[in-house]
């Protein structure tokens, strides 16, 4: 499914506030003393960092296109 580039960078956007939400939820957890619950944390927001990435990349390549 083909998304326009404002749908990307709504998307972008999305993510971009969730990484930073997993990633808080993770420096708390670590500040409790949950080491368990950190590294399941970061792990997620390592993916979710890796579709940030892969959203910029693909924006970057529809601007330009469109430029």
């Amino acid at each position: 499914m083909t998304q326009s580039l404002p749908e990307l960078q709504a998307e972008a956007g999305r993510i971009h506030w969730l990484h930073g939400a997993l990633n808080e939820i993770a420096r708390v957890r670590a500040e409790e003393g949950n080491a368990q619950a950190f590294r399941f944390m970061q792990a997620r927001a390592m993916v979710v960092g890796q579709r940030r990435i892969e959203l910029s990349m693909r924006i970057a390549e529809l601007e330009r296109v469109d430029g």
